[in-house]
């Protein structure tokens, strides 16, 4: 998988087909810096893992990546929500699982970015 498909899943690939005037809104809302809670927490907390960053930079692929994240976000939060927790709590968990998931793609080895991507299919 390329540095340009990360976070690209089938799942994802399928919402931005069915819905390419909300992924237009939200990319707005993230050029103009007025994006709600959520898509702030996917894109701002790529800040804290700079290696992944670059490269997201290099490929000039943020804002899609940060876009990618939300889509996951959501179903992350979904399912724990699903799983019983109540609606802070799952968020929590969702923000624990995506900076987990930013924590293994920033690093250089790729055997660990192998293992995050695989687990994402």
């Amino acid at each position: 998988m390329t540095q340009e498909e990360l976070l690209l899943t089938s799942e994802t690939q399928r919402f931005r087909t069915e819905h390419p005037e909300t992924i237009k809104d939200w990319e707005r809302q993230l050029a103009n810096g007025e994006c709600g809670p959520d898509l702030h927490f996917c894109f701002y907390a790529l800040e804290a893992y700079p290696n992944l960053t670059a490269r997201l930079d290099a490929a000039e692929y943020r804002f899609d990546f940060a876009i990618n994240a939300y889509i996951l976000h959501a179903k992350l939060q979904g399912q724990f929500l699903e799983d019983g927790h109540i609606g802070p709590l799952a968020l929590e968990h969702a923000n624990e699982a995506l900076s987990d998931i930013y924590r293994a793609l920033n690093e250089k080895d790729p055997e660990g970015k192998a293992a995050i991507l695989k687990s994402l299919q």
